[in-house]
């Protein structure tokens, strides 16, 4: 089972609630952008597609679409969703909101945050549920994204001249501490993101990939109109830092599309 939810209805906070509370088995919730100029439903893109042709037996979905407008600005449904299933945990809650969150009888049970492209999240999304349901078998190993050798430690700067042991022991210590920062966290904690993420510029205008870039420009200056200073003018202040921040989003997608052709 796959329903789509979408940001410009009044009642779409209340209806996810629903869906989440209303699950008996697996459930999949996320959000996604849905542009004017995207032709393709969310629920027939990728990952969502994949999943409900191959686990839609054990596994609903629930997809909520944010399309930008003005309508819908003020809402954050999956944020509010977020702090509903982690009232103790505010990383928890933004990975959820902003990545898939897996639920099982209304409980939230794992967090897959989203990577760079639908296949590495449909690896990372069988990861998590065939440790849940033995109804999905584990993904190919061999095929895990991003899997590759582990580099050589970088070696350590040469050294001029005789070192006092007080250098040597803050040598040490700095290296002890660069070891602990750059360590591969605990496998439990790899699904939570405790920072944004760098978000694709093509999903932040709402246009498919490779969008000629004509049409990319007419989505680009249609979404930025959207929030401009006179339509947020009438709104509260929290309103109006919402739409300044999504202004910056918007500008810095359109600006690595731009770099990127050049």
């Amino acid at each position: 089972m796959q329903a789509v939810l979408y940001f410009s209805d009044k009642q779409v906070r209340e209806k996810l609630f629903a869906f989440v509370e209303a699950a008996q088995g697996l459930m999949l919730v996320a959000g996604v952008r849905h542009g004017a100029a995207m032709t393709r439903p969310p629920q027939a893109r990728e990952p969502f597609a994949a999943l409900e042709d191959v686990f839609g037996h054990v596994l609903s979905q629930v997809i909520v679409a944010d399309e930008g407008t003005t309508e819908g600005m003020w809402r954050d449904p999956l944020g509010d969703l977020g702090d509903r299933l982690y009232p103790e945990d505010k990383k928890r809650a933004y990975a959820a909101a902003t990545g898939y969150v897996l639920l099982e009888g209304g409980r939230p049970r794992a967090v897959v945050r989203k990577h760079a492209s639908p296949t590495e999240d449909l690896w990372f999304l069988q990861e998590a549920l065939s440790r849940l349901s033995p109804a999905i078998p584990a993904p190919d190993p061999a095929k895990r994204p991003g899997h590759r050798r582990p580099e050589p430690a970088p070696k350590a700067p040469p050294r001029y001249g005789p070192a006092s042991d007080t250098g040597a022991r803050q040598g040490s210590s700095r290296a002890r501490e660069w070891q602990a920062d750059e360590a591969t966290p605990p496998r439990g904690q790899r699904a939570v993101a405790a920072e944004p993420e760098t978000k694709d510029p093509w999903t932040v205008l709402g246009i498919e990939r490779g969008t000629p870039r004509d049409e990319a420009r007419k989505a680009f200056r249609a979404l930025i109109a959207q929030y401009h200073p006179d339509k947020v003018a009438h709104l509260a202040p929290e309103f109006h830092a919402l739409a300044e921040r999504r202004t910056r989003e918007i500008l810095d997608a359109w600006e690595a599309l731009e770099r990127d052709e050049e």
